[in-house]
């Protein structure tokens, strides 16, 4: 996600971007294995329908909507104990199903696009969402549609996301859309008062413009709209910056809802560099002014533990208030760097151990969706470390 890291002008923290291709390894084309979360019930119908007897096997995806639901009627006078074991061992292929979603802890993660990611054609999009598809991702978040502004912006093609889009849907999934992020942000972040006006005129504008036209509220995969940018309480201390920021996010928000009738969303994180703001406190004065659905990173791959306590007051808020919510489980461990100014971000896939802990303590929280940032690269690069987190958590 982007994160600054100093009082300096932010920079976005990524991973250094590697040439997307097609996703490596037996994992991105096997079928959903026996771990799926598929039920399997055998209702015998006590009644004769005619002269036969039946027996439904209802295969559905729990927790998951009934549209993916299949049943499947067969004459119970063909079936033996040699037939019901043998539908029993064929469990794995029905689970692969689009819907049905593995045990992982997991309903969404995001999807950081670069615009290399246009270089991909169907089939390695296909390989990638299925692998997301068994990881149990139900909500697809893209981070972000472009980048404007700035020394090299761009944008992803519509023709390539419709095809996310269409294959999202048939894997079941849905698909959130963040809008076009302006690196102007950065910049803003410690403006005053002016520029800070400046910038959310103009970013109002784009995303206006961008709302006007975008075709994806009408595809039946969307979930919404994702504003890709993120909140802490370092850059939003004062009273008067938190109602300058509340003041431009209504305005958007309600431009979202002209197009949407879902609460847009958009993320926020405990910044560890000292301030006198309060992360709460600006969460309260956002929630009084619009409607927003808060995003709540955990920051463990960048500050440790000791991240989960900070963020508890504003969670705990959030419960009080029955703001839905969602929680992001970082699936990278930060590594030392020359620079400690965000410029030469360095990661690396974090172990399962303590992601599964992560996950555990998400499962308290009260949120809505465990979102992870994120499966693709951390988790379903071809890297050893993300190979081991993937295969140590599919174990798991």
């Amino acid at each position: 996600m982007c994160r600054e890291r100093a009082a300096s002008q932010p920079q976005p923290c990524v991973s250094h971007h590697r040439s997307p291709g097609p996703l490596c390894g037996p994992f991105a084309t096997q079928v959903r294995s026996y771990r799926n979360r598929c039920s399997l019930v055998l209702c015998a119908q006590a009644q004769r329908w005619g002269n036969s007897r039946t027996a439904r096997f209802r295969v559905g995806c729990a927790p998951s909507p009934p549209r993916h639901e299949k049943d499947i009627t067969i004459s119970a006078a063909t079936l033996s104990r040699r037939h019901l074991l043998c539908l029993l061992a064929s469990a794995p292929i029905l689970a692969s199903l689009p819907g049905c979603t593995r045990s992982t802890g997991l309903q969404g993660s995001f999807l950081q696009l670069w615009k290399s990611h246009a270089e991909l054609d169907a089939k390695q999009w296909q390989q990638r969402l299925a692998a997301m598809a068994d990881m149990g991702c139900r909500t697809l978040t893209v981070q972000w549609v472009g980048l404007i502004g700035g020394e090299s912006p761009w944008m992803i093609p519509d023709a390539m996301l419709r095809t996310v889009f269409d294959i999202v849907h048939q894997q079941g999934m849905q698909v959130q859309v963040g809008l076009p992020f302006d690196n102007a942000w950065w910049q803003a972040l410690a403006a005053d008062e002016t520029g800070q006006a400046r910038f959310f005129d103009k970013a109002l504008g784009e995303a206006q413009r961008y709302l006007a036209g975008a075709p994806w509220p009408q595809h039946r995969a969307f979930a919404g709209w994702y504003i890709p940018y993120e909140l802490e309480q370092y850059h939003w201390a004062t009273a008067a910056s938190q109602q300058r920021l509340a003041t431009w996010l209504s305005a958007l928000a309600d431009s979202i809802r002209q197009h949407s009738d879902r609460t847009p969303s958009i993320s926020t994180y405990y910044s560890v560099l000292p301030t006198e703001g309060s992360l709460l406190q600006l969460w309260r004065t956002l929630l009084d002014r619009t409607a927003l659905r808060p995003v709540v990173q955990d920051g463990v791959g960048v500050a440790g533990w000791a991240n989960v306590q900070a963020i508890e007051p504003l969670l705990l808020e959030l419960r009080r208030r029955r703001v839905p919510f969602d929680v992001v489980v970082e699936l990278f461990e930060q590594l030392p760097s020359e620079n400690n100014d965000g410029s030469d971000f360095k990661a690396r896939s974090a172990d399962y151990a303590r992601v599964q802990r992560q996950l555990e303590w998400a499962r308290t929280t009260g949120a809505e969706q465990v979102v992870a940032f994120a499966l693709d690269p951390w988790a379903l690069g071809d890297d050893p470390r993300a190979r081991r987190l993937r295969e140590d958590w599919l174990r798991g």
